[in-house]
C-alpha cells in the first residue's frame, strides 16, 4: 500500500511555509499570530475564540493546507492523526498559576482544552466524522505519522489523512502538519522535499 502527500505546512518563529516557500510572515507571540492567521485565512467559526492556543494552532494549520490544498471526500472518509509530546499542558500550566495566586478558576478556562477538543472542532467545522487519533511522543517523526496513516488506509478506514505534529506551550509553539491520500496521486510532492522542509 502507498500513500502520496498532497500538501503540509510549518509554523514556526513566526513563520508559515507551505510546498511552494514561505507564504507569510506573522508575529512571532503566539496570541498575535493565531488572531493574524485567523484574519489572513478569512474563515469564520466563532468558537475559534473560546479554544486554547493549541486546538488555535491545529485549527489554522488545517485551514493552511486546506488552502493549499482541498481533496473532494465523504465526510467518513478523512482521517486525523495528530502528536505532540505534552498534550494540553499549556491550558494546564494556566490553569495552574490562577490557583496558585489564589484567584477564582472558572471551568471556561479549561472547556476548550485537551487533544480531543482540538480534533473535536476540527471534525465538526469541516464534516469530517471518520477516524480520529492523539498520540503522544517525544518528537515528531514523518516515518511514523505516515506509517499511522497507512494502517487506516490498509483498512479501508480513510482515503485522506490530516494532522501531524502540533506543540504549545507558553509562547513556544510549532506545528508540522501533512494532508496525506491513499494510494498514488499525479501531484504527490516527493517525500525528501516534504522531510527537508519540515526538520528541525
Amino acid at each position: 500500500m502507498s500513500s502520496s502527500i498532497l500538501t503540509y505546512c510549518k509554523i514556526s518563529s513566526g513563520n508559515v511555509m507551505l510546498p511552494k516557500g514561505k507564504v507569510q510572515t506573522l508575529s512571532e507571540d503566539i496570541n498575535a499570530l493565531l488572531k493574524e492567521s485567523y484574519a489572513f485565512l478569512e474563515f469564520s467559526y466563532p468558537k475559534f475564540h473560546k479554544m486554547d492556543n493549541l486546538a488555535k494552532m491545529a485549527m489554522v494549520g488545517v485551514e493552511y493546507l486546506l488552502h493549499d490544498c482541498h481533496p473532494k471526500c465523504e465526510d467518513d472518509e478523512m482521517a486525523m492523526v495528530f502528536m505532540n509530546s505534552n498534550s494540553s499542558i499549556d491550558s494546564d500550566w494556566n490553569h495552574q498559576k490562577l490557583i496558585n495566586q489564589n484567584k477564582n478558576v472558572s471551568p471556561s478556562v479549561f472547556v476548550y482544552t485537551l487533544p480531543n477538543i482540538l480534533m473535536g472542532e476540527l471534525a465538526i467545522k469541516h464534516q469530517w466524522y471518520g477516524e480520529n487519533l492523539f498520540i503522544l511522543a517525544p518528537q515528531f517523526s514523518l516515518e511514523k505519522w505516515l506509517d499511522k496513516a497507512e494502517q487506516l488506509f490498509k483498512l479501508n478506514k480513510a482515503e485522506y489523512c490530516i494532522g501531524g505534529w502540533v506543540e504549545v506551550f507558553e509562547n513556544e509553539y510549532e506545528a508540522k502538519l501533512i494532508l496525506a491520500q491513499k494510494g498514488d496521486a499525479q501531484n504527490a510532492i516527493p517525500l525528501a522535499q516534504v522531510m527537508n522542509d519540515l526538520k528541525g
